[in-house]
């Protein structure tokens, strides 16, 4: 299995460059905000709804610039994308910590607006950063997608570690008290500052060239069943996980009552256990082939979200959370590579864009519905509902891989 990676030795400078890049934003995005972001939010006065609501809108703002993302890309270079998306990811985070700064009263809508800014950012990063990869890599594919998951979660932990480490010295430092919103708001500055590096990164980075990204989809109406099917999958699937993305910490902190810094390493081991389970990725996708891949670690989700269902404690919501982000460590990159390989390159951006519409609305539907549905049945039923979404979507996912076993032509031939 080591000695497979040595292909990592042949990474050429775009392809490290990327890595960077995503390894910058994996510990602003996944680690510092992942866990002070919501922390913040509660401090400040705000609820469970309001944090469902302002993360719908953002992903909603995601799923709907995801096609004009693509479009962009295609016109002015998959490279000036990247760093227009860094650039709106430093200017979204920054000025949304600056929300204190303004009357009580329009807290709320600052909160939106900047937000939303946010996620504009983020369409242009996932659906151009997915060609990218697919561009500057050949031979070494698979161990490049692989070795972007294990960045994130490598990243992710180290961020999460900080993330609950650093409000608790801050306060040891500066005074205060872990009630108050001011120790999370300095520590989430560390999550613009880096959106800021990467843009340096991402200008360091190779130009690639793509041809026929501006083709509709119109075109052909066999791909465009194709990437029906494949939004519902993704969509599925993220309406499953966005249950524990959005609201574990929250479970953590106002169900459970756990310390802020135990909530940073319980999310931070979680962030690196998938660094391990990464390894063993490309040996998975060449021995099972990337929809079957898909369908065990979708199927392997729902089965790890119902601890988190069932038993309220902190050790098995702990374990099922590890689980969930173990799984979804494989099915990352087997559902990158799906949606490159199903296609002809000229619809590679627009795969990108359709995964990405899917990915938005899947974790807009359940931070918007999951606010209230924890109101009205508890932490526990909205992880049941993520676990039976997981499952369907690996019902659908099983009769795809079926279909292919029997010979059925799919979308390599568009």
């Amino acid at each position: 299995m080591l000695n497979d990676w040595r292909i990592l030795r042949t990474f050429n400078r775009g392809i490290w460059l990327f890595l960077l890049a995503w390894a910058l934003t994996a510990f602003g995005y996944f680690g510092i905000q992942g866990v002070l972001l919501n922390l913040y939010l509660l401090r400040l006065g705000f609820g469970p709804e309001f944090i469902g609501l302002l993360i719908a809108s953002g992903q909603i703002i995601w799923a709907v610039m995801a096609l004009p993302a693509g479009a962009i890309g295609a016109r002015i270079g998959l490279r000036a994308a990247l760093i227009t998306a860094s650039v709106l990811l430093t200017l979204g985070m920054g000025m949304l910590l600056m929300v204190e700064a303004f009357p009580r009263s329009v807290w709320a809508i600052w909160l939106f607006g900047c937000w939303m800014l946010l996620w504009v950012g983020a369409a242009l990063n996932t659906v151009n950063s997915i060609p990218y990869l697919m561009n500057v890599s050949a031979a070494e594919r698979n161990h490049a997608f692989s070795a972007q998951g294990a960045v994130i979660g490598l990243m992710a932990f180290v961020g999460s570690l900080v993330a609950g480490l650093l409000p608790g010295l801050l306060v040891t430092w500066l005074g205060g008290s872990l009630d108050e919103p001011a120790p999370y708001r300095y520590a989430l500055w560390l999550a613009p500052l880096v959106y800021a590096l990467s843009i340096f990164v991402w200008a360091g980075a190779p130009r690639v060239k793509l041809a026929g990204e501006a083709e509709t989809l119109s075109t052909s109406t066999k791909p465009l069943r194709l990437f029906v099917f494949f939004g519902l999958v993704v969509f599925l699937q993220t309406a499953s996980e966005g249950a524990v993305r959005a609201f574990f910490n929250v479970y953590l902190d106002q169900a459970l009552h756990v310390p802020t810094a135990q909530i940073g390493a319980i999310l931070g081991v979680g962030q690196l256990l998938p660094v391990f389970i990464v390894l063993i990725t490309p040996q998975l996708l060449g021995r099972w082939g990337t929809s079957r891949t898909l369908f065990v670690t979708t199927a392997g989700v729902g089965l790890a979200m119902l601890p988190l269902a069932t038993l309220s404690h902190w050790i098995p919501a702990s374990l099922g959370f590890l689980g969930v982000m173990s799984m979804l460590a494989v099915n990352g990159p087997a559902r990158n590579i799906l949606s490159q390989e199903i296609v002809l390159p000229r619809w590679r951006t627009t795969t990108s864009a359709i995964g990405t519409i899917g990915l938005a609305l899947g974790w807009a539907s359940t931070a918007a519905v999951g606010g209230y549905m924890i109101a009205r049945a508890g932490f526990s039923g909205l992880f049941f509902l993520g676990a039976v979404l997981a499952f369907v979507a690996a019902i659908l996912l099983l009769g795809y891989v079926r279909s292919r076993s029997k010979g059925m032509k799919t979308a390599p031939t568009v």
